[in-house]
C-alpha cells in the first residue's frame, strides 16, 4: 500500500515538474506579442473588422493558464463612422491548469477595465452588431441521443465551474438609435461579485450612471443581492435584492424620481416558474407591496399574485408628480387613498381581480382590466358604495349655469376620436351619488363600446321619490358624432330636483312623468344642442309654477278691461298652483316647439304655445289663462267679470331669467271681438230667431 502511494506521489511530482519545465521553456522562447498580426488577420477574416491590440499581451501557463490584454479595440461596421465598436483598457483572466484534468474549471478573479461599447442603429433600422451574428448552421444529423448526452455533459461542466470573482470597472455602453432619434447611455458602470461557485450563494453589486434623450433624464442606478446559481438544475435566485434609482429630467413625472425597491427572486427554467416574494417599491410618496408568481416563463408567461398600495395622500402624490392639486369645494377631499387587488396577467390580458380602491370615504370594489392588451379592450364589473362628486369639483360660481347631469348629457361630452377606437364592456353600480347637486341612489350603468358605437343601456337610478331609466347611444362611425337618447322619469318630485341641480329656488314643483326621445349630430355639446331633434312628453301633477302668478295677471287684465288703474300686488305666494300640467315638445334643429300645453286646477285653465331655443337658451311663449271658478285661495278675490275670458300672458327671455308680461294688445283685441260677437248674436236672436242664430254664430268665432 505504501509502495502504491509512493508511486502515485512520484507520478504527480513528475507531472508537475514537466508542466513547470514546459511553462519555463515557453516563457523563454515563446512571445505571444509576435502573433498580433495573425490574430488581427483572423478577426478580419471572420468579422470583416479591424482588431487593434495596442498594449502588451501577457501569457502564463502554470499553475494558471492566463492571458492579459491591454488597449484592445474592435472596429465598427461599415457606414457607422470611425469610432470603434468596442474598446477595452485592460483584460485579465486566468484558469487553474491542473483541475482541467478532472473536468473542473477554476477561474481566478476576472477583471475587465475601461470597457466601451458603442451600439448604433442607422436611419434604415440596421444595427452595427448584426454582421457579428454567426450564420445559421444546417441541422445536425441524428446522433441517436448524442445531443442529449452533450447537453448533459455541458451542464455538468458548467456545474463544475468556479470563479474567484468578477470585477468590471469604468465601463461605458452607448446606444445611438438614429431611426427613432434617441440616444441611451450607461457610463461609470461597475460590477463586483464574490467567489462564484455553483450551489453556493455569492454577493453581487452593480452600479451605473444612466442618461437618455427620450425620455430626457439622467441619474444613477444601484442594485445588490445574494445570488445563487444552480445551472445543473436550471435554478437561479437572488436573495436580499435591493434597487435604488435616483434620476431627474424633463422626461420624468415631476422632473425627478427616487425609486427604491426590494424583494427575493427565484427562477426555475426547468419548471418555467418564477417567484417574486417580499416585493416592495416606493416612489412619489407611495409604497406598493406584493407577491408575484409566474408560470410558462420563456413561452406563454402568466403572472399572478396579490398587490397592495398602502394609504397615501393623493394631493401629495400630485405635488410630487409636478401637477398642482385641483381646487375643490371641500378642502378635506382627495387626501386619503389606498389599493388592494390580485394581479392576473398573461396571454395578452392584464386584470385586477378582488379590487378594492378607497378614496377618502368612498370604496370601489370589483374587477377591472384589459382583456386584450393589443386591442386595449377594457372590461369591468365595479360597485361603488357612495361618493360626493361635488366635493372634488371647483366651487360653483353663484351666477354660473348648472350643468345638466343626465347620463345622456355626460355621454355627449365624449371625444369622437376616442370613441372610434374604444373597446369597452362593463357594469358600474353606485349605492349613492351626489353630482352637480343632484342626489341619486341605486345607480346601475351597463356600457358597451366597439366599432365606433358606445351604448349605455340599460341605465337606471332612484332619485327624489321616483326612478330614472334610459338608453343612450353614441355613434362615432361617421364624420360627426350621432347621439340618441331614450330617457324617462317616473314619479320624481321635480321641485327638490331643480333646487339641488341649480342651487336656486325651484321654478316648478310637482310629481313628474317625462319621456324624451331625442337625436343630435355634432362633435361637441354645443353642436349637438343646435341639431337636437325629437319629442319630449311631460306631465306634472299637484304642483306649482313659481315666480308666475296667474291671479295677478288676471287682476291686471280686469283693470285694463274696466279702464281702471292696475291694482298693486297683494301679499301672497308668487306662484300658480295646478293639479295637472302636461304637454309635448317637438324639437328640430335645436329648437323645441309646444302647442298643446294644458294646465288644470279647480279654478283655472291654462293653455299655451311657443318655442325654446336650446342653442341661444331663449324662450318665446304665450300662455292663455281663463277663469273657471273662484280665485279665492289663489291669492286674490273673485273675478266674475273674467269668467270665460282668455287672458294672454307673454313669456320671453333667457332660460335663467324669463320675463312675464300681460299681452295687453291681444287682451283688448280679444275683448272687443268678444263684445262685437255678443252684440251681433243678441241682434240675430231678436231679429232672426234662435234657430238661425245657432247656425250663424260659429261664423264669428
Amino acid at each position: 500500500m505504501k509502495l502504491a502511494v509512493r508511486i502515485i506521489a512520484t507520478l504527480v511530482a513528475v507531472v508537475v515538474l514537466v508542466f513547470a519545465l514546459l511553462a519555463a521553456y515557453l516563457g523563454l522562447i515563446f512571445d505571444p506579442n509576435d502573433y498580433r498580426e495573425r490574430l488581427a488577420e483572423q478577426v478580419k477574416a471572420h468579422t470583416g473588422r479591424e482588431l487593434v491590440i495596442a498594449g502588451d499581451i501577457g501569457l502564463s501557463l502554470f499553475p494558471w493558464l492566463g492571458i492579459e490584454l491591454a488597449q484592445v479595440s474592435l472596429g465598427n461596421a461599415p457606414g457607422f463612422g470611425e469610432q470603434p465598436f468596442a474598446r477595452v483598457a485592460a483584460v485579465d483572466a486566468r484558469v487553474r491548469l491542473v483541475p482541467l484534468v478532472r473536468r473542473q474549471i477554476e477561474i481566478d478573479r476576472v477583471r475587465l477595465d475601461g470597457l466601451e461599447l458603442n451600439l448604433a442603429r442607422d436611419a434604415a433600422g440596421r444595427g452595427n452588431w448584426e454582421d457579428l451574428r454567426r450564420p445559421a448552421q444546417p441541422p445536425a444529423p441524428d446522433t441517436g441521443g448524442q445531443e442529449a448526452q452533450d447537453a448533459q455533459d455541458a451542464a455538468a461542466g458548467v456545474a463544475a465551474l468556479a470563479v474567484a470573482g468578477i470585477e468590471i470597472a469604468s465601463a461605458r455602453v452607448e446606444f445611438d438609435d438614429r431611426q427613432n432619434g434617441v440616444r441611451h447611455t450607461v457610463h461609470d458602470l461597475s460590477l463586483t461579485t464574490g467567489a462564484v461557485r455553483p450551489g453556493e450563494s455569492f454577493p453581487l453589486s452593480l452600479a451605473m450612471n444612466i442618461a437618455s434623450t427620450k425620455p430626457a433624464l439622467e441619474g444613477r442606478l444601484e442594485l445588490a443581492g445574494e445570488v445563487l446559481l444552480q445551472p445543473d438544475r436550471e435554478q437561479y435566485a437572488v436573495d436580499g435584492l435591493t434597487l435604488h434609482l435616483a434620476a431627474r429630467g424633463a422626461g420624468l413625472p415631476g422632473g425627478a424620481v427616487d425609486l427604491r425597491g426590494k424583494g427575493k427572486l427565484a427562477v426555475d427554467l426547468a419548471q418555467q416558474t418564477l417567484a417574486l416574494d417580499g416585493l416592495a417599491l416606493s416612489a412619489y410618496a407611495m409604497t406598493a407591496t406584493g407577491t408575484i408568481r409566474g408560470t410558462g416563463i420563456g413561452s406563454a408567461a402568466k403572472f399572478s399574485g396579490p398587490l397592495q398600495v398602502a394609504e397615501f395622500n393623493p394631493r401629495e402624490l400630485l405635488q410630487a408628480l409636478g401637477t398642482p392639486a385641483p381646487a375643490s369645494a371641500d378642502a378635506g377631499a382627495l387626501k386619503r387613498a389606498s389599493l388592494q387587488a390580485r394581479l392576473d396577467a398573461g396571454g395578452g390580458r392584464v386584470m385586477l381581480d378582488a379590487l378594492q380602491l378607497r378614496l377618502d370615504d368612498s370604496t370601489l370594489r370589483g374587477t377591472l382590466g384589459l382583456a386584450d392588451t393589443a386591442r386595449r379592450a377594457l372590461r369591468f364589473d365595479l360597485a361603488l358604495d357612495a361618493i360626493d362628486v361635488d366635493r372634488y369639483l371647483p366651487p360653483r360660481q353663484p351666477d354660473a349655469p348648472a350643468p345638466v347631469a343626465t347620463p345622456g348629457a355626460a355621454a355627449a361630452a365624449a371625444e369622437p376620436d376616442a370613441l372610434r377606437t374604444l373597446d369597452l364592456q362593463g357594469r358600474l353600480r353606485v349605492g349613492k351619488l351626489k353630482a352637480s347637486g343632484l342626489q341619486l341612489a341605486d345607480i346601475d350603468l351597463n356600457a358597451r363600446a366597439g366599432g365606433g358605437v358606445l351604448r349605455l343601456q340599460p341605465l337606471g337610478a332612484a332619485l327624489y321619490g321616483g326612478r330614472y331609466a334610459g338608453n343612450v347611444t353614441l355613434d362615432a362611425r361617421g364624420r360627426a358624432l350621432r347621439l340618441s337618447l331614450d330617457e324617462t322619469l317616473n314619479g320624481v318630485q321635480v321641485g327638490p330636483l331643480l333646487r339641488d341641480l341649480t342651487g336656486k329656488p325651484e321654478r316648478l314643483t310637482g310629481q313628474a312623468e317625462l319621456r324624451a326621445r331625442l337625436q343630435g349630430t355634432g362633435n361637441d355639446a354645443a353642436a349637438l344642442k343646435r341639431s337636437l331633434a325629437g319629442n319630449v312628453e311631460f306631465r306634472f301633477a299637484d304642483g306649482a309654477v313659481k315666480g308666475f302668478n296667474v291671479a295677478r295677471f288676471l287682476r291686471e287684465a280686469e283693470a285694463r278691461l274696466k279702464g281702471a288703474p292696475v291694482p298693486p300686488a297683494e301679499a301672497g305666494p308668487e306662484q300658480t298652483d295646478f293639479s295637472e300640467l302636461s304637454g309635448t315638445v317637438q324639437f328640430a334643429d335645436g329648437v323645441g316647439r309646444n302647442s298643446d300645453l294644458a294646465a288644470k286646477s279647480p279654478l283655472l285653465r291654462v293653455n299655451g304655445s311657443g318655442s325654446f331655443d336650446l342653442g341661444r337658451e331663449q324662450i318665446d311663449y304665450l300662455a292663455l289663462a281663463s277663469v273657471v271658478g273662484t280665485l279665492t285661495g289663489q291669492g286674490g278675490k273673485e273675478l266674475e267679470r273674467l269668467r270665460g275670458v282668455t287672458v294672454p300672458i307673454r313669456i320671453r327671455g333667457s332660460f335663467a331669467q324669463p320675463a312675464y308680461a300681460l299681452d295687453v294688445e291681444r287682451l283688448l283685441a280679444d275683448n272687443v271681438k268678444g263684445q262685437v260677437r255678443e252684440q251681433l248674436e243678441q241682434k240675430l236672436e231678436k231679429e232672426l230667431g234662435p234657430r238661425l242664430r245657432e247656425g250663424l254664430k260659429g261664423l264669428f268665432r
